[in-house]
């Protein structure tokens, strides 16, 4: 089954013109394709591998237990077979190549060869964050918020990748933000910003007085501690996470961290 980030990442323009780039840098050399799930069987609809480039071969451990001559009209081989062929470009379609650029390297290790992945992540754990906020549904908790602050003004309070990774795949423009804040802005310059919000240090979000403070991070319970209890107390301003999360999932990440 196709993961929610496959499905997310591939709707992106930068996805595609990231992999239509890479192709059209090794259109003409010999290409071997590594990994031949469902996402690759996806991908193939998309953008014509074998039509487009000279593929030789599609390599995966699958076809070790599962022999077959050819795989989606590419011929298909085992991993092991790679060092045996002659190609120039090893392309690997996973949408999670970490482990297989291992595997390729100290397993296969295969050298001196331009290996490429398809899937390249632009925030860290972008892949993980992502299925995780898919998790605890904010597609469908993001719009319920935006109408509950319907004319409030927000701060949002976290400036960090995984912020940057909401801001990337999800509309927060429905959100009356009127800035970032985060410790590390406490030196900040006047008109700095983050991802197109200005800035703003944690003393300074009483001058602000936003109607609600919102904690963009990951782990948030001790923030909205410090913040309820310490940095906004006695004034009326509201402090929510925006990602909830069931109780009993606040309490495991509590006491795992």
């Amino acid at each position: 089954m196709l993961t929610r980030y496959f499905k997310e990442k591939i709707k992106t323009r930068k996805f595609d013109d990231d992999l239509l780039w890479s192709m059209g840098e090794i259109k003409g050399k010999k290409v071997i394709l590594l990994g031949a799930d469902e996402d690759f069987v996806e991908l193939n609809q998309r953008y014509f591998f074998k039509d487009v480039l000279n593929v030789t071969a599609i390599a995966d451990k699958k076809f070790q237990t599962e022999p077959v001559e050819t795989f989606e009209g590419i011929r298909a081989i085992t991993p092991e077979q790679i060092k045996n062929e002659d190609f120039d470009v090893l392309l690997i379609t996973s949408e999670e190549p970490k482990p297989v650029l291992d595997y390729v390297f100290n397993t296969l290790h295969i050298e001196n060869k331009d290996v490429r992945t398809v899937f390249n992540e632009e925030v860290p754990n972008e892949r993980e964050n992502l299925n995780y906020l898919y998790e605890f549904k904010f597609d469908k908790t993001l719009p319920k918020l935006a109408k509950k602050l319907n004319g409030k003004t927000v701060v949002l309070y976290g400036a960090g990748t995984f912020l940057e990774l909401i801001k990337k795949y999800f509309n927060l423009s429905e959100l009356n933000i009127i800035g970032i804040s985060d410790k590390k802005f406490e030196n900040h310059g006047e008109n700095d910003e983050f991802l197109g919000y200005k800035v703003y240090a944690p003393n300074e979000i009483k001058g602000l007085n936003p109607n609600y403070v919102l904690v963009s991070t990951k782990l948030y319970v001790d923030l909205l501690e410090d913040l309820m209890y310490k940095t906004l107390k006695h004034t009326k301003i509201k402090v929510e996470p925006l990602v909830k999360k069931p109780l009993l999932t606040l309490i495991r990440e509590i006491w795992e961290n």
